[in-house]
């Protein structure tokens, strides 16, 4: 389970990677959160941000051998204070992905 998590790396790639690694085949990723990308304004020289699109993230996780089982756009709060006059909503991408049995990405083929 990924929760407002995704987007906290700084190349989302090896997120997806790491995630499919330790997935059992026929295992099932589900995610909530926004891409809001944390390191989207950082300017440093090791800043590096890779900060792909809704439609490019599903991409890669289909390459690494994830199948997309359930999808939706959920509105939701995060840390929110509902007294507060000031109020954060999102509408986060919810996802539920199979790890698709004996399926592993192109560069690991080799092995």
């Amino acid at each position: 389970v990924t929760c407002f998590f995704i987007d906290t790396a700084h190349n989302i790639v090896e997120y997806i990677e790491i995630i499919w690694k330790i997935l059992k085949d026929g295992g099932v990723w589900i995610n909530l959160g926004p891409l809001l990308y944390h390191f989207a304004d950082s300017y440093g020289q090791n800043d590096m941000s890779i900060e792909l699109s809704l439609a490019d993230v599903k991409k890669v996780a289909f390459h690494y051998g994830f199948s997309l089982e359930r999808e939706s756009t959920i509105a939701t709060t995060y840390t929110t204070n509902i007294r507060s006059m000031m109020q954060n909503r999102y509408f986060a991408a919810f996802w539920t992905m199979t790890k698709r049995t004996g399926n592993r990405p192109e560069e690991h083929n080799a092995e």
